[in-house]
């Protein structure tokens, strides 16, 4: 590698101050500071994935199923990423969706995509074309029990209360390694390598000091940086300084990895934000339930301020203006979250005192409610999907408040996956899923999006190797 010519990323950003002060969701924060350097070692593989979260573990078993051998860089010691905090999979047109009598279509969750403002509709078709393929793959390779479907909503939740992407993640991770995926926890990339215009390998780091992994492509899916506040001051300032739920790891480091070698990046002020974090003793969690079960949203007076079950952003910017915390109110039917973060009460009035609402007033935000529900028609703020009436004791308040869910934007790719430069041509070698990236969907349905992108790089990887 006479000519060898490696372009440095920025360095990991970790200790940062959104890994202390903000949450790690009850999971050991791993990410590696760089240790005093003992070797320099190679390896050559055919491709390497950097990242194990959804997407890349999803494009390392598919790479490796190709004949292809996988090295998959992980920089914390597990598996998962913000998927294994994820509620469900997006999907269409599924034999589970059949089974259980709920007809949810391509052109449906093409025109659920398209309602946010800035969705690409040729990433939106061939997401939508590709959701029920990787969902069923999901469910049959992996042997997850569908327990409920929701229109597109897929969900799983086995005996001990373990969710679909999280099964996702612990099934996969176990299968990549029977199938010979040489997975490296702790282990960060640093940098990409690059060579005459392409990208032929990733400098990482471990315990023993630095490896320079030799490949013929690389796969970047590293996650977004929803908690690195130094992106979040560049690109979003108003959101900088708040909290997010997602894993102290977010950070960045794929997009300034990519950035350093030329690759461009589009949306990155564009956030999904979240209406319903908790804060359990200092960790933020999400708790994103208490809407989908047929919770209601209200202010500190006891009014409702929002379509709950309007997106994410919406709800949260929302929330955002009434200039403090929301309580989420549910009823039997409807708790969707764990009891112990929840106040409960016999009656609604009793469950105002506990949370120091005005009792007259939040009974009529109920009794508004319960009417719409009766009529299917919310008179305030057009809710359509209520789900439950509230009418049920004992009843339950839960204090939340908005932050940042997820970065949209990311690495710029087109619809083979492939990196783009700055001029918008591919970039040799060099490919991307998963909230790294830009796919043009604005945060709809990450962990499925993630999954199913994943999926689909690893074909266009193994389709341009076979060319050489």
């Amino acid at each position: 590698m006479k000519n060898l010519k490696k372009v440095m990323g920025m360095a990991l950003i970790l200790a940062l101050s959104a890994c202390t002060a903000a949450p790690k969701n009850g999971l050991p924060d791993t990410s590696k500071t760089s240790s005093p350097q003992t070797e320099v070692r190679e390896e050559t593989t055919d491709v390497v994935v950097i990242g194990a979260g959804g997407a890349g573990l999803t494009a390392a078993y598919f790479v490796k199923q190709g004949g292809k051998d996988v090295v998959l860089l992980e920089k914390r010691a597990m598996t998962g990423g913000n998927t294994a905090l994820a509620g469900f999979f997006a999907a269409n047109s599924t034999k589970m969706q059949e089974a259980m009598g709920d007809t949810y279509t391509q052109q449906d969750q093409i025109d659920f995509l398209m309602e946010t403002e800035g969705t690409d509709p040729d990433f939106a078709r061939l997401f939508a074309e590709n959701s029920g393929l990787t969902a069923e793959w999901a469910v049959d390779t992996l042997g997850i029990e569908v327990t409920r479907v929701n229109g597109r909503e897929i969900y799983a939740v086995d005996e001990k209360g373990t969710k679909f992407p999280a099964q996702f993640v612990s099934k996969l991770t176990a299968l990549n390694q029977q199938i010979g995926v040489d997975l490296r926890t702790e282990c960060p990339a640093v940098s990409l390598i690059i060579e005459d215009g392409k990208i032929t390998g990733v400098e990482a780091e471990d315990a023993q000091g630095k490896v320079l992994f030799h490949a013929q492509a690389v796969i970047l899916a590293s996650g977004g940086f929803a908690a690195n506040q130094e992106m979040l001051q560049e690109y979003v300032p108003e959101w900088a300084g708040g909290m997010t739920s997602n894993t102290a790891a977010t950070t960045g480091d794929g997009v300034r990895m990519a950035q350093a070698i030329g690759a461009a990046v589009s949306n990155m002020d564009q956030l999904t934000l979240n209406p319903t974090f908790y804060d359990d003793q200092g960790t933020t969690m999400s708790v994103s339930g208490v809407r989908y079960e047929g919770g209601i949203l209200v202010d500190p007076t006891g009014k409702r301020f929002a379509n709950e079950m309007a997106n994410y952003t919406e709800v949260s910017e929302a929330e955002k203006a009434i200039g403090s915390h929301a309580f989420a109110i549910m009823d039997a039917t409807s708790l969707a979250c764990n009891p112990k973060y929840a106040v409960e009460a016999e009656s609604i009035e009793e469950l105002a005192e506990k949370i120091g609402v005005d009792p007259a007033t939040l009974t009529q935000t109920v009794t508004n409610y319960q009417r719409y529900y009766d009529n299917q028609k919310d008179e305030e703020f057009g809710r359509t999907d209520m789900r439950s009436r509230i009418d049920t004791a004992p009843f339950y308040a839960v204090p939340v408040f908005p932050g940042v869910h997820h970065t949209r934007g990311g690495v710029s790719i087109d619809l083979r996956s492939q990196v783009l430069n700055t001029e918008g041509n591919p970039i040799p070698g060099l490919y991307g899923a998963g909230e790294v990236t830009d796919n043009k969907l604005m945060g709809n349905d990450p962990v499925a999006a993630g999954i199913t992108f994943g999926r689909l790089c690893a074909q266009s990887v193994l389709e341009d190797l076979q060319q050489k």
